[in-house]
C-alpha cells in the first residue's frame, strides 16, 4: 500500500477540497463492499482512500418538499429500519431487502452502489422508475442530476472528477404501485443475473402509465422506453402481458458471460417483466 495515502475528512468541505486537490486519484471508503474489491484486484495502483463513513452530512432519511432524501452514506441496513422510508415508498423498502445479503447490507451504503454505476447494482432499477434524482457537489456548489441521466457505463457517471455523491431525492408517489425481482445464481447472496423494477398506474385494467427498468442486460442500469410505450393504453390481460412483455428485445442488448448467455439474459428479463407487471395488476402469470 504504500502507493495509497489516508485521510478522514471532518467535514464536507474538507472531503470536497480532499476531492478538488486529488481529483479521480481521491477513492472514496463508505462502505467499502467495493473498493476493497478494486484494491485487491489492483484496478486502483495509487490514490488517497477517503474515509466518509463519519460524515454527518452525508447521513439521514427525510421528508423534505415532497421529496423522500436519503443520505448517500447511509447503510442499506439503516434504510431497511427506517419506517419513514417504509411507510412513504414501500416498494423501495421492499427491493432493499433483495440487495445481496445481511452481511453485504451491513456495509455497503446507497451512494456507493449508484456511485459504483455497477450494470446489477441492486438499487438502480427500483429507483429509476421511482424517478429519484441524485445531489452531488464540489467546492464550487451543489447540482441535482436525474438519476436515469446518471450512469455511463461500469464505474462511470456523469460526475466530474470534483464532485461527489451527497444524496438521493426521490419525488413521493401520488397514485400506482411498484414491484422490483431479481434472479441470480444463488437467491439474494451473488450477483444479478438480471432485474426487473416496474411502476404501474392503471385506470380499470388499462395502463395510464408505467415505467420499466432493468439491470443486467446492458452497460447500465436503464428504463426501456419501447417496452414502455407499449404497454400504455393496453387493457391487460395474462396473455397481453406476455405479448407486450417481448418488446424487450427492441431495448435491450444482453451479453454472455460467466453467469448467463445474452439468450437466456433476454429470456428471463421477458418472463420476469410479464409476471411483475401481471403481479402489480392483480394477475398471474
Amino acid at each position: 500500500m504504500k502507493n495509497f495515502s489516508f485521510e478522514k475528512p471532518r467535514d464536507l468541505g474538507s472531503l470536497l477540497a480532499i476531492k478538488k486537490e486529488n481529483k479521480e486519484k481521491c477513492l472514496i471508503l463508505a462502505g467499502g463492499t467495493n473498493l476493497y474489491v478494486y484494491l485487491k484486484d489492483r484496478i486502483f495502483t495509487e490514490g488517497v482512500i477517503t474515509d466518509i463513513t463519519g460524515l454527518k452530512e452525508l447521513k439521514g432519511v427525510h421528508l423534505k418538499d415532497g421529496y423522500l432524501e436519503l443520505g448517500a452514506c447511509e447503510r442499506i441496513s439503516s434504510l431497511l429500519s427506517s419506517e419513514t422510508l417504509k411507510k412513504s415508498i414501500p416498494m423501495l423498502h421492499n427491493a432493499l431487502t433483495l440487495f445481496a445479503n445481511p452481511l453485504v447490507r451491513d456495509m455497503a451504503t446507497l451512494g456507493g452502489n449508484l456511485a459504483d454505476s455497477s450494470p446489477i447494482a441492486d438499487t438502480a432499477p427500483t429507483l429509476l422508475v421511482l424517478k429519484a434524482e441524485v445531489v452531488v457537489a464540489d467546492s464550487t456548489g451543489e447540482r441535482v442530476i436525474p438519476l436515469k441521466e446518471f450512469f455511463l457505463g461500469p464505474r462511470k457517471t456523469v460526475m466530474k472528477d470534483t464532485e461527489v455523491l451527497l444524496r438521493v431525492r426521490i419525488p413521493l408517489p401520488e397514485k400506482g404501485s411498484g414491484l422490483f425481482a431479481k434472479i441470480g445464481l444463488r437467491k439474494g447472496t451473488s450477483c444479478s443475473v438480471t432485474s426487473v423494477a416496474v411502476w404501474l398506474e392503471e385506470v380499470g385494467k388499462k395502463v395510464s402509465d408505467i415505467r420499466i427498468a432493468l439491470g443486467g442486460v446492458a452497460a447500465k442500469p436503464l428504463r426501456v422506453g419501447n417496452t414502455e410505450k407499449a404497454f400504455l393504453g393496453a387493457d391487460l390481460t395474462v396473455e397481453r402481458i406476455k405479448e407486450l412483455s417481448a418488446n424487450l428485445k427492441m431495448d435491450i442488448k444482453p451479453i454472455t458471460d460467466v453467469r448467463g448467455s445474452a439468450e437466456y439474459r433476454l429470456a428471463v428479463s421477458t418472463n420476469m417483466l410479464a409476471r411483475t407487471v401481471a403481479g402489480l395488476s392483480g394477475l398471474e402469470v
